[in-house]
């Protein structure tokens, strides 16, 4: 069961009956309960019909000013609370906002939220959440250097993934996207609306103190990108975490990483998830195995309609659900082009990574993803990233950065034996030239592994 029936989240949320001290939003330094989306500022004057922009260092109040703009906002825009202030000012230019929320000091014209709200913080949400307006959530990409690229949803298609039960009240799902990315506001909806409760980390801890806070909070669900996922199995709290449902996103789930979950959480259900912020949620698969069944293909999934062409995944969702934006390439029959790689090998399609993420070596087009994939099926190694090197004869060098499962192994032995698997498994162009014995790769804001433009 799904919140489709048009209703502002914070009145689906009342809609529960959940006890007024049942929290909603945990943080290390606050809480938000269900007595407080009774008395969540909303002023019909400030908020409503107008087109507004939420740019917020605070999960908490972020999530506050959300559901205080949904039903009654004409258009929120979602931006990440690093976004250079230029940035910010240019798409609230480009969206056409009249008003921009949030706690930095640098953003020209911009109101805290506790001004916005000013003397109504005790109005009650339910009055206010009557309002049927079906508000445009404006979301922006993350995988774009420069001015990031707007992409606009309507209500049904940010809640077309949410699934409600029994089973699914007072699960504890972990926040380690942005909040104001699309796949953040997916965790955000998911667990409110099936009355659950959203674990906020603290932004200035490591992702091994995440990892321990969460276990001692009883985290439940965790929803996260596969190079986090690499990195919390790196964390020693993970054995303490009491996980019912894993879910990956975002970049490719390959079966090294499948395979390690459920090794290191036998009792967890695991999910690897297709969506984009272009698309939206697109199609989920459960059957433990890296990417999806042939069968998928020029048939409908999950009310979605998947088509492979040159290459390249196509990808048409449910009617209802409607995305927009300027760089989205749609044919006449309403599929996006996806820029994803694909290819089937027997009843399956695997995904090899973005189209543009391909490289020349030698003359030879070379999938920097698809390199990563056999170099995580090594017994050794953590986690990888390849990057490319221009080089005058060749056209592109691969270098390769391995994070070892074990920290204290011999570097040396183990660049060896990593060149001689790359040598046995990869086309010789395919081979990375140097290996890198590193602590850490690092991942952007939206939990994947950088990549070069």
């Amino acid at each position: 069961m799904s919140n489709r029936h048009g209703k502002a989240l914070s009145t689906a949320i009342l809609d529960l009956g959940l006890a007024d001290d049942s929290p909603l939003i945990i943080g290390s330094q606050r809480a938000v309960h269900v007595r407080d989306a009774h008395t969540i500022a909303v002023s019909s004057d400030a908020l409503a019909g107008r087109r507004v922009a939420l740019c917020m260092t605070q999960p908490h109040e972020l999530v506050s000013a959300i559901l205080a703009c949904d039903g009654r906002a004409e258009a929120m825009l979602l931006l990440a609370p690093d976004l250079p202030a230029e940035h910010v000012a240019a798409l609230a230019m480009q969206a056409d906002i009249g008003l921009i929320i949030s706690d930095r000091d640098d953003i020209d014209g911009a109101q805290p939220w506790q001004v916005v709200i000013g003397t109504e913080a005790t109005r009650d949400i339910a009055r206010a959440g009557d309002s049927d307006v079906d508000t445009h959530w404006l979301l922006t990409t993350s995988g774009t250097t420069g001015l990031p690229k707007m992409v606009a949803h309507d209500r049904a298609s940010i809640l077309r993934a949410v699934r409600t039960s029994e089973s699914s009240k007072g699960a504890r799902w972990a926040m380690l996207y942005d909040p104001s990315r699309f796949a953040g506001t997916q965790v955000l909806v998911q667990a409110l609306l099936s009355g659950g409760m959203v674990l906020v980390p603290d932004p200035d801890m490591s992702l091994s103190e995440s990892v321990a806070w969460l276990a001692g909070q009883g985290c439940t669900h965790i929803s996260a990108t596969p190079s986090l996922w690499r990195r919390i199995l790196m964390a020693p709290a993970s054995r303490d975490l009491p996980l019912r449902q894993i879910t990956l996103g975002g970049e490719i789930a390959d079966e090294a990483i499948l395979t390690a979950l459920a090794a290191r959480f036998p009792d967890a259900r695991i999910t690897h998830i297709y969506a984009s912020t272009e698309t939206g949620t697109g199609f989920s698969v459960q059957d433990g195995k890296a990417g999806f069944p042939a069968g998928w293909l020029e048939g409908d999934t999950e009310d979605v309609a998947l088509s492979l062409r040159d290459g390249v995944l196509w990808l048409r969702p449910p009617a209802g659900a409607a995305t927009h934006g300027d760089h989205i390439e749609r044919d006449e029959a309403g599929y996006i082009c996806t820029r994803d790689a694909v290819e089937l090998r027997g009843d399956r399609v695997y995904f090899l990574g973005r189209e543009d993420a391909s490289v020349n070596v030698g003359g030879v087009k070379v999938q920097i993803e698809a390199v990563e994939e056999v170099v995580h099926r090594h017994a050794q190694v953590a986690q990888c990233h390849i990057s490319a090197k221009p080089n005058p004869i060749m056209g592109n060098l691969l270098s390769l950065s391995v994070v070892p499962r074990d920290a204290a192994c011999d570097a040396a032995v183990l660049r060896k034996d990593i060149t001689a698997w790359c040598k046995q498994h990869l086309p010789r162009a395919a081979q990375p030239a140097t290996i890198r014995i590193v602590d850490e790769i690092a991942v952007t804001a939206a939990g994947k592994v950088e990549r070069a433009q």
